[in-house]
């Protein structure tokens, strides 16, 4: 499950396109920040993506990718010209093929060969309607494979593209979108493949085109259910309608790390309907966010990430620009534990933090929103991103985590429940993390 979100100049603060995504998979499914360098091809060259092959393109386009450890596609990234695009699962009426592009792939791809939102978004169809999409998506669990849907920006304008099989339909974006793993096209599309409208009626799912809903048509209902996809829609839209016109870089990483309203919630008595996603057991949270993607799209373009699970609990840092690449001390994440990599460093914390979440939080959401606005400011003020800003506040990030997890020690525990225990005790053994 993910939640992705767009704002256009219209609604923010500094007059800038600004972009989230929260990246919500399994709980062991390291995800890694990767800078892969512009490059030049043979003619005929093939290229491997997670489950089949395709000709290779000629030239591709320098690119940062949130990338699951194991697949070749991204569930989020950008590209040099300052294109951004984040996926989400959908699940509808219509089932994956078994081999096909990921939705990952197509992001991917989107982003190596598009120099615009509107070229990225072209790609996607293209390649869509030439391959299809399918394959595993899932990493252990046997989640349900899926379609998926896409958010396209850049500093210009932004698309919502959605996607059944090789069909699809498009918009626009006016002021913000969000999507949460719920087809959130209706009738309101600028765009369809001709094929979307006149399936829907030859499988009795509306009479006629001016009957057509995309979203009532095609949506599985059941899965749309479980994965909460109305209510974290929802809440994605009151908090950028609650900012509408003032909406900052800070806002956006504030709203990934959003739990709703109660002030009692806590991550062994949740559900799955919070933007930022907490996991707790197999059959209702089976996932949880394992990356989190900032961005302000202008003349000068600032990306910011978390390379780490769930928000709440891990500070954003400046991650790519046209002069620099990721941190030099980042160290990416494999299959098993790793102390020396950050994700599996930060994932080791926060499998102690949400223990202890309620002192947890107290203790460490100050230390972020200070670090937070002072970067965001130092950034703003900076001509360009060179790798020595880069360096420096990947390095003042490490040491804000390594004073949480110093103090996190000493703090009281809470009484989870044992299905909660049992559940992370289990993955902490698989892959030896300390408890």
């Amino acid at each position: 499950m993910c939640d992705t979100m767009v704002a256009m100049p219209s609604v923010t603060k500094d007059r800038v396109v600004l972009f989230g995504k929260n990246s919500d998979r399994e709980p062991d499914e390291a995800q890694n920040l990767e800078v892969v360098p512009a490059q030049i091809y043979a003619t005929g060259s093939e290229l491997k993506c997670t489950h089949i092959s395709i000709p290779q393109a000629e030239r591709t386009n320098r690119i940062f990718l949130c990338r699951p450890f194991w697949m070749w596609g991204a569930e989020m990234g950008a590209n040099e010209y300052g294109v951004i695009i984040g996926n989400e699962a959908l699940f509808t009426k219509e089932k994956p093929e078994k081999a096909g592009l990921t939705g990952m792939d197509l992001l991917r791809l989107a982003l190596e060969r598009g120099r615009t939102a509107k070229e990225a978004r072209d790609v996607i169809v293209s390649l869509l309607e030439r391959y299809g999409q399918g394959g595993k998506c899932g990493y252990k669990q046997g989640l349900p494979d899926y379609m998926n849907g896409f958010l396209i920006a850049d500093r210009e304008e932004a698309f919502v593209l959605e996607t059944v099989k090789k069909f699809w339909a498009w918009k626009k974006v006016k002021d913000y979108w969000s999507i949460s793993n719920i087809i959130s096209l209706t009738n309101d599309f600028d765009d369809c493949h001709p094929g979307l409208i006149k399936n829907a009626i030859d499988k009795g799912w509306c009479k006629s085109e001016s009957d057509f809903n995309f979203r009532k048509c095609y949506s599985d209902r059941l899965y749309t259910y479980f994965a909460m996809s109305k209510p974290r829609e929802c809440a994605s839209r009151v908090l950028l309608e609650r900012k509408k016109g003032t909406l900052t870089v800070k806002d956006f990483m504030d709203i990934l790390r959003d739990h709703g309203s109660d002030p009692n919630w806590r991550p062994y008595r949740q559900n799955a309907g919070t933007i930022c996603m907490h996991a707790g057991n197999r059959l209702t949270r089976p996932t949880q966010t394992t990356c989190s993607l900032v961005a302000s799209l202008s003349e000068k373009n600032y990306f910011y990430s978390t390379g780490a699970s769930n928000p709440c609990l891990s500070p954003f840092f400046p991650v790519f620009s046209p002069k620099a690449g990721l941190p030099s001390g980042y160290k990416p994440s494999g299959r098993n534990y790793d102390e020396t990599a950050w994700w599996w460093n930060q994932e080791r914390i926060h499998r102690k933090a949400i223990f202890k979440f309620s002192n947890a939080q107290r203790l460490v959401r100050p230390l972020l929103d200070r670090f937070e606005i002072e970067m965001i400011a130092s950034v703003d003020a900076s001509l360009e991103i060179d790798q020595k800003i880069i360096d420096l506040y990947f390095k003042r990030a490490q040491d804000i985590i390594a004073q949480f997890e110093k103090e996190l020690d000493n703090l009281g525990g809470e009484r989870t429940g044992i299905i909660f225990s049992r559940y992370w005790r289990r993955y902490n053994i698989e892959n030896g993390i300390p408890e």
